[in-house]
């Protein structure tokens, strides 16, 4: 096959190859830019709207327009697509729940980043790598815990049901994002695509693919994921059903780090200097590999009854067959009156229009006088997970006890590390539920439930065997809740979960919010809390390797949290309290020792602890924005405290600071012209552990500290029609050996990039 000059291919292994530089994928997307420009100048749009009005757009909690300073112009409600709704669900109950195309131009620069939107993360500094949020209250741990805990860090890549968009769309919708940098030796891609179509007005259907691919600046630290996802959903009055499965397979290279922190904050003390991929690593050959797979279905049916209103929304209390029956026959007759007074050889005459528009009015006026609703009073419904994990941890590095070793503990015979878990969990949830406001003294709903859980893992064991562990848990439950209307909501929860034999663990959560009207616009108030004593999940009561091993009685955690939020216009403050018993974490072992060169290194181990004591915490996040003229200024900043430094570790300040300019160009390119810095005060930021793939607290006598260090990215957004695209450079502030650039203890970050990014839209 002849392909042309620039994407010229080279036949390796029998793959095709494509050599395409930096420099031309920027040429071909500024051209693609400007062709764009000039063919749309001062053609008419049609808009495009869910609902056909002005769209909402969502920033910290509050909804308003981004281009409201903007001139009216024809394009101006392109953002959303014309005919697609989406929506998520309660992961539990499978209510829908309000959401928003991902189809919005406004930071999508960021969404390439693994540190998060406003970089609230802790990564090792490659794309799809481990991370951990640095803002406490971010980190939610449900009853029981996650019993596949390896997947936690690559929440980043895999979608749980809770978060995934299903679609209704009135024609086949498909979305193509794709973002890059760097070349074939360290670059990053991801390429993500979404296809969904709907069968009739209720039933839709839905698939997605996600790659990940990055290659790493740094030696042996790359990444490979992937993902497809299929989901459909079916939306009747009696009957709703939301199904999806996906399917993960993520590969992590493992580095351990660099060797010395001084490669890269003090390069002048090494006779060379080295590049990012010359830098030695404490690992290499060494791979976390693991199959993350899910099977989800929730479904209900509901009892209830139509009810018949007028054009102003009273209730109508007559005969509902009579009424239906009018209506019926009030639209054929005014399609036969139609018919018969239609033109007489082709031809409409005046008599006939005059009776056509009379009865046109006429039946109008008849056929929407009354609406049917359906209204639900009960529901029962039923939910099902199966989660099908596993996860291999392999290393064939020669260890070498006089240079370069890593791990400190052998538990299993053999040179070279081959563990293998799995972990297969089968959730049933069975619920009746009593709908709010089919009565008006009806004005709250209640949820009655029960829920089964079967977990069974497998651990290596000696004698090249394996353990396998089985437990069973039964949930009881009830919720009282308020969903409708528009200035006061609630929702209260309470659950007790047993074995069979111990009843100690509950669960007691809420959450309400105010919405108050105040000088044009609304005051938000939402308040939030619960109160839980739960058993540790699987892996930190069990956990069998060659490098690490334990088999532990854990007592309960007890963890309370209240807080709340207020916002205004475009201030948002939120604050949080929780304290913490029987806290339960991994911690990091190092015992130094000096290599046959001189060099002073450490063998590592984990193992798993609990801190006995009481540890409190408070954080106050401050979200400000600022909008003078086309000039935009955007703020998240967290304060967090604690009693307990040594096991909760969090950076006492964090912030992220967007400075912007939004304009249009030529009335049809929405374009972002700015800059955005990321900081947070320098703590002893918890320690990755390959071993285990999870993060640990330092060990105490060989702990450093990150932080102190911002990161700043400049940046060009633009939006044309169904077409989002970005270039970007990231780290502009990059200066060898200056400062301390790094996301996790012994990972540094990358450094100077130039970005490229492009999302497109496609209906039919």
């Amino acid at each position: 096959m002849n392909f042309p000059q620039p994407f010229r291919a080279a036949e390796r292994n029998g793959k095709i190859r494509f050599r395409s530089g930096r420099l031309y994928r920027l040429f071909s997307l500024l051209s693609l830019w400007i062709i764009m420009v000039l063919t749309t100048t001062g053609m008419a749009q049609i808009p495009r709207n869910l609902a056909g009005g002005v769209p909402a757009f969502q920033t910290d909690g509050k909804e308003k327009n981004p281009w409201a300073e903007m001139d009216d112009d024809s394009i101006r409600t392109t953002d959303v697509p014309v005919g697609l709704k989406v929506w998520t669900i309660d992961p539990d109950f499978g209510t829908p729940r309000s959401a928003r195309p991902d189809t919005l131009s406004h930071m999508f620069q960021n969404d390439a980043f693994t540190y998060g939107r406003t970089g609230r993360y802790n990564i090792l500094g490659n794309l799809g790598s481990p991370r951990l949020s640095r803002i406490f209250t971010d980190r939610m741990v449900t009853m029981g815990g996650d019993p596949f805990i390896f997947a936690q860090p690559y929440d980043f890549f895999i979608t749980q049901p809770g978060q995934l968009l299903f679609t209704n769309t009135k024609s086949p919708f498909m979305n193509i994002t794709y973002h890059e940098c760097g070349n074939k030796q360290n670059g990053e891609d991801r390429i993500r695509g979404v296809f969904s179509t709907n069968v009739n007005k209720r039933l839709g259907l839905g698939f997605k693919l996600d790659y990940l691919y990055g290659r790493g600046y740094y030696s042996s630290q790359s990444t490979a994921h992937f993902n497809g996802t299929l989901y459909g959903s079916y939306r009747g009055d009696r009957y709703q059903l939301h199904a999806m499965y996906y399917a993960n397979h993520l590969k992590t290279a493992e580095n351990g780090g660099i060797e010395s922190d001084d490669y890269v904050k003090r390069p002048e003390s090494f006779p060379t200097r080295y590049g990012t991929a010359d830098m030695p690593t404490r690992l290499d050959k060494t791979w976390n590999k693991m199959n993350v797979n899910t099977f989800y279905l929730t479904h209900r049916y509901n009892l209830g009854f139509e009810r018949v209103t007028d054009g102003e929304g009273r209730v109508v209390r007559k005969n509902t067959p009579v009424l239906k029956g009018k209506l019926l026959n009030s639209a054929v007759a005014w399609e036969d009156t139609l018919k018969a007074t239609s033109s007489v050889g082709g031809r409409m005459t005046a008599d006939s229009a005059a009776v056509r528009t009379t009865v046109s009015a006429d039946a109008a006026a008849d056929t929407v006088r009354y609406n049917y609703h359906f209204v639900s009073v009960a529901s029962f419904l039923h939910t099902a997970r199966i989660d099908h994990n596993n996860r291999r941890f392999l290393s064939n590095r020669i260890e070498n006890a006089g240079n370069s070793a890593y791990f400190n503990d052998f538990f299993l015979p053999g040179d070279s590390a081959n563990d293998f878990t799995s972990a297969l969990s089968v959730n049933n949830l069975l619920a009746f539920e009593l709908r709010e406001g089919f009565n008006k003294w009806v004005k709250s709903g209640l949820r009655l439930y029960a829920r089964h859980t079967f977990d069974r893992f497998t651990l290596p064991a000696l004698q090249e065997r394996r353990d396998t562990y089985t437990e069973n848990h039964v949930t009881l439950g009830a919720q009282l809740l308020k969903e409708q209307g528009h200035f006061f909501h609630y929702d209260v929860r309470g659950e007790l979960r047993t074995s069979g034999s111990d009843w100690g663990e509950f669960n007691v959560e809420g959450r309400a919010d105010f919405n108050v009207p105040l000088s044009g616009d609304t005051l938000q108030i939402n308040l939030d809390g619960y109160v839980r004593n739960m058993e540790p999940s699987f892996y930190f009561r069990h956990y069998h390797a060659r490098n690490a091993w334990w088999d532990v009685d854990l007592d309960k955690e007890f963890r309370a949290r209240a807080g709340g939020s207020i916002g205004y216009k475009r201030t948002k403050v939120s604050v949080h309290f929780e304290t913490l018993q029987n806290y339960t974490y991994f911690a990091e072992r190092q015992v130094p020792y000096t290599a046959s060169d001189g060099r002073s290194l450490a063998r590592y181990g984990v193992d798993v602890r609990q801190f006995s004591k009481n540890a409190q915490l408070m954080a106050v996040t401050l979200n400000q924005d600022f909008t003078w003229g086309i000039l935009n200024w955007e703020n998240e900043l967290t304060w967090q405290m604690t009693s307990s430094k040594d096991v909760l570790l969090l950076p006492v300040f964090s912030g992220y600071s967007n400075l912007y300019l939004r304009f249009r160009i030529a009335k049809v390119l929405a374009t972002e012209l700015g800059g955005d810095v990321r900081y947070f005060t320098a703590y002893y930021a918890p320690a990755y552990s390959p071993v285990i793939g999870q993060w640990c607290v330092q060990d105490a006598g060989q702990r450093v500290k990150i932080g102190n260090y911002p990161t700043v990215n400049v940046y060009a957004n633009f939006h044309l029609k169904d077409t989002r695209f970005y270039v970007m450079a990231s780290h502009v502030n990059y200066s060898s050996g200056s400062g301390n650039p790094f996301w996790a203890p012994h990972y540094p970050m990358n450094r100077l990039v130039f970005r490229l990014g492009i999302s497109w839209n496609f209906f039919n």
